[in-house]
């Protein structure tokens, strides 16, 4: 069966920063999730990708983005983020105490009747209505 889900940061900027046998767990992981499920994310993801892969990891905004439009643009369906989505994160950061972007990406995908997301971020266990998943095991550290 195939479902509509939602891809946050972690997988994509693992993607885009590990090397060798830590990164191709993950390149399995998101072939296979793209193959069998409709995958979609938001503009504050690619940002979050980015951000993340510089400050962090040190790889150029250009590498970066060469990722973005070769690995994720061609399979992933980006959704936009408004008005509507801005009022419906502002009460889940009010009511379950979540970031202001993990609110938001939240909301894309609830305004989008989307109800799965592939996070590492258990911050999304307390929203009764979505589901997370993510690998069994980190294949790094």
């Amino acid at each position: 069966m195939t479902s509509r889900l939602f891809l946050d940061a972690p997988l994509l900027v693992y993607l885009n920063t590990l090397a060798d046998d830590a990164r191709s767990v993950y390149e399995d992981y998101y072939i296979g999730l793209l193959t069998s499920n409709i995958p979609y994310t938001d503009a504050l993801v690619l940002d979050e990708v980015i951000y993340v892969s510089h400050k962090k990891y040190k790889v150029p905004y250009r590498l970066s983005i060469e990722f973005i439009e070769s690995i994720i643009l061609p399979y992933v369906s980006i959704l936009n983020i408004g008005e509507r989505e801005y009022m419906l994160a502002v009460k889940y950061i009010l009511e379950y105490m979540l970031k202001p972007s993990d609110a938001i990406h939240l909301a894309v995908m609830k305004n989008n009747n989307i109800d799965i997301i592939v996070s590492e971020d258990k911050d999304y266990d307390k929203i009764q209505d979505t589901k997370r998943i993510w690998l069994k095991q980190k294949p790094y550290q």
